[in-house]
């Protein structure tokens, strides 16, 4: 599908905007919450138009930035980088009418209130993940875990230690969309926990090697550039197993990324 978002015009007083770039896994993690509606809390119109016998599937939703994609546009914020005004955490799907109103009556929306109606929308059609975390069981979370696998264990390799997720979430500025992944993903750390113990049984140094698989990729995609909730979603689609993939093995992927995520000392500023 293509997906072709309409612009409202740049008001006279702002500065040239930059280039829009928004990556194919923040269009997804968008898309795949927004339950195909506008996040206006009193608006039902879909995101996606159906196909009809004259016209194919279209996108007829737009992009909203909840902080102005310019320094001199609607809700602007000084200070914030190119990556950080196109992340998921500052996005928001509308409808073209809602789009228009909130940047052309921002003053009437703040971004307050947009980050509520965007915790709140996610929340809510957050169910095809959860849905989808139910269905992984222990052969998915151990094939997920072997692809985070490097073939060696690195000999000053530290141990697992355990950070506050909360302290860790804030101190990456991952956003609300990135928290509620990864409050979904949690629902099965016990399962993990389970399938790291009984391969360490076998293999004593499988914790570690697991645990390297995902600094060197959280530090490969670093050098890329990478960061906040960009990087947590590369990295997740990552684990998994990329473009194709049934959900349920999509799933294990989250949950043991989240896993590890927590239990790591990576992935800190």
């Amino acid at each position: 599908m293509t997906f072709e978002m309409q612009q409202v015009p740049t008001p006279k007083n702002s500065s040239q905007a930059p280039a829009r770039n928004y990556s194919k896994t923040t269009l997804k993690l968008l898309f795949g919450l927004s339950g195909n509606q506008c996040a206006h809390p009193d608006c039902h119109e879909p995101i996606i138009s159906s196909a009809t016998e004259y016209s194919d599937v279209k996108v007829i939703g737009q992009i909203v930035h909840i902080y102005a994609h310019s320094d001199g546009g609607p809700r602007s914020k000084t200070g914030l980088t190119p990556a950080e005004r196109d992340a998921a955490s500052n996005l928001l799907l509308l409808c073209p009418t809602h789009h228009v109103k909130v940047d052309v009556q921002h003053e009437t929306y703040p971004a307050a209130m947009l980050l509520d109606w965007k915790e709140r929308h996610e929340k809510k059609f957050s169910g095809k993940v959860t849905r989808a975390i139910t269905d992984v069981g222990y052969a998915e979370l151990e094939v997920a875990a072997k692809a985070l696998l490097t073939t060696r264990t690195p000999p000053d390799a530290p141990s697992l230690k355990q950070i506050p997720p909360k302290d860790k979430i804030s101190k990456n500025g991952l956003g609300p969309s990135i928290e509620l992944l990864l409050t979904m993903g949690a629902a099965k750390s016990h399962e993990c926990e389970e399938v790291i113990r009984k391969a360490a049984q076998l293999d004593p140094q499988f914790p570690d090697r697991l645990r390297e698989g995902f600094v060197q990729r959280y530090a490969k995609l670093r050098s890329e550039g990478y960061t906040g909730d960009e990087l947590f979603l590369q990295l997740n689609e990552w684990a998994g197993g990329g473009e194709g993939v049934e959900k349920p093995r999509g799933a294990a992927g989250l949950c043991m990324l989240t896993h590890l995520f927590i239990l790591c000392d990576v992935f800190e500023k």
